[in-house]
């Protein structure tokens, strides 16, 4: 696993070590030390977990990407994890292979909650990016999506930092305003949109508009370049009606 992938990923708390329990902690070059990327696993992707967790693991999905220029192709296995002593999670494992088939491991993302299958959103001469949507677990879940990219200055998969893209809006918005996840990343053109709350406002229900964001990727970092929104107020007192209630 390349350093910059490791450094990449260990912004990220690590949800599923090996051992399969709860009960340890790791780091991101841990667990992809226990990540076979062999050509005789890759042969048995669909039925057997790429990642030797320790607890139960169960292949939920996998596939192959291809590039345009049919120079590299990916495979990546999505995975449902369960620990002995904790709750359950789930991780794509993404694995690169060059003209001679070689593969070697491209990279990894977790999510406490749900995970979506990768998406080769941008594939060009000057770079390709793999965008993999997920949320967290719970009522306010936020982002848990992950980002690879690959381009012709730094050749080799890496995953982008998308830790901190909150908190850069925040500092754009008014006084009184901050961006509250799930954004809606659009990734091939370096955009995305995301509900913006404001004072009062519970962790479940933002009411204070959506706002539009440009992004760029600098350091292996996503940086917000510009933000617009429109400002949004209530309109009164809120108002909840239960079903079966009202009266014909």
């Amino acid at each position: 696993m390349a350093l910059a992938l490791v450094l990449a990923a260990a912004a990220t708390p690590i949800l599923s070590c090996p051992g399969g329990t709860i009960e340890t902690t790791c780091t991101a070059a841990d667990v992809a030390a226990k990540i076979a990327v062999t050509r005789a696993r890759l042969a048995s992707i669909a039925q057997r977990c790429l990642y030797d967790f320790g607890g139960k693991c169960i292949v939920e999905a996998s596939g192959r990407i291809n590039t345009a220029d049919r120079s590299a192709t990916l495979s990546w296995q999505k995975m449902l994890l369960a620990p002995r002593d904790g709750a359950r999670t789930r991780m794509l494992v993404l694995v690169a292979q060059d003209k001679a088939g070689k593969p070697a491991l491209a990279g990894f993302a977790e999510s406490s909650g749900s995970i979506g299958t990768p998406d080769l959103v941008v594939d060009n001469d000057r770079r390709r990016l793999i965008h993999v949507g997920g949320t967290l677990a719970g009522r306010d879940g936020g982002n848990a999506d992950a980002l690879f990219m690959n381009d012709a200055a730094r050749p080799g998969w890496r995953r982008i930092d998308l830790s901190d893209w909150a908190e850069q809006g925040g500092k754009m918005l008014p006084t009184g305003y901050w961006l509250r996840g799930p954004a809606a990343f659009a990734f091939a053109e370096m955009s995305a949109s995301a509900p913006v709350a404001r004072g009062g406002d519970g962790n479940c229900c933002p009411r204070g508009g959506n706002a539009m964001v440009g992004l760029h990727i600098q350091d292996d970092r996503l940086v917000l370049t510009r933000l617009r929104f429109q400002p949004m107020q209530p309109l009164g007192r809120d108002i909840e009606v239960t079903a079966g209630t009202l009266e014909d």
